[in-house]
């Protein structure tokens, strides 16, 4: 059904929710992706709550959510000042609450002055165009695939091409043997570890997630995607070729850094990773993030920094 009267204005905004909220949260998510119920746990509802993770709601008459988002605080600190903005992820709704997204995405923009959004779908990017958000160029997500079947099986609906698709698929297995030899022969003497950070954001979703580390390569493996907490310019291939070998045996999808610089897309390159261009488009109501986005390039800027390692 479409957002009926009834809803439309049932917005809540949830500051510090239960651990209840976020697994019915997670439950609206599930009708969309529902490969995420691998990385959804208590332990992980439990690091929202020591993140300050809010929810923004949209429910029905009986009080039931319709559609959902998540918001992470973050702050940099600049020129003595310390900036604030928000992370917006994992926005979902039902199947029969058509249009509640973006009746939750404008009341978002209601409450927060300052909110980023990173790796934006067509879709979603046309809306935000419509509601005037802001696109900040010069991102990308390097990439280093890794079980190339899973990844076709989560993510190769959005490859429209149906041709392609096939071809891709036809493909999977000779790849995967391929990547695996490779891998083995770049990371000779060397090993990836586990990894438990002692503070910090990297502690909290330790508590939950599997991270690893090779020198001083750090990775996370966030429900079956890798992502490293540490910058393209960090460390040897040999050791992030010890970091894929590690990911691969736990079937990871594939093993992908934050690029946020010409520089680094050049290095990703050499250092095994594909650089496919990352949406980025952020309401900035008070000019805060274009103060704040060159001043995370200018320090490093890793995914560790974002809602993608929650």
């Amino acid at each position: 059904m479409s957002v009926s009267a009834e809803t439309r204005g049932g917005f809540r905004r949830l500051e510090t929710p239960s651990l209840g909220q976020f697994a019915e949260a997670a439950e609206v998510c599930y009708t969309r992706w529902d490969y995420m119920r691998e990385l959804d746990s208590p332990a992980r509802f439990e690091a929202f709550q020591k993140l300050k993770v809010e929810l923004c709601v949209l429910v029905n008459a009986d009080g039931v959510m319709q559609c959902v988002g998540y918001l992470v605080p973050s702050r940099v600190e600049v020129n003595g000042e310390t900036l604030r903005w928000y992370y917006m992820f994992q926005v979902a709704s039902r199947p029969e609450a058509a249009g509640a997204g973006a009746l939750l995405i404008r009341q978002v923009m209601k409450w927060y002055p300052a909110v980023f959004g990173m790796g934006i779908t067509p879709d979603a990017e046309r809306l935000y165009q419509a509601f005037r958000w802001q696109p900040f160029e010069g991102f990308w997500r390097g990439v280093h695939p890794l079980n190339v079947p899973r990844l076709l099986k989560d993510f190769g609906g959005r490859i429209t091409d149906p041709r392609l698709r096939r071809l891709a698929e036809g493909s999977a297995g000779l790849a995967n043997f391929f990547g695996t030899s490779a891998e083995m022969i770049c990371s000779l003497g060397a090993g990836a570890a586990p990894w438990k950070p002692l503070d910090g954001k990297g502690a909290v979703v330790g508590t939950y997630l599997g991270m690893f580390c090779c020198g001083e390569v750090r990775a996370a493996d966030v429900g079956g995607t890798g992502r490293l907490l540490s910058s393209i310019g960090t460390g040897t291939l040999r050791q992030h070729a010890a970091i894929w070998r590690v990911l691969r045996k736990r079937g990871a999808r594939l093993c992908e850094v934050l690029l946020s610089s010409e520089k680094e897309r050049k290095r990703a390159w050499l250092t095994g990773y594909i650089p496919i261009p990352l949406q980025v488009w952020c309401w900035d109501r008070e000019g805060i993030l274009a103060r704040a986005i060159p001043a995370l390039r200018a320090r490093g800027f890793t995914f560790l920094d974002t809602d993608k390692v929650i």
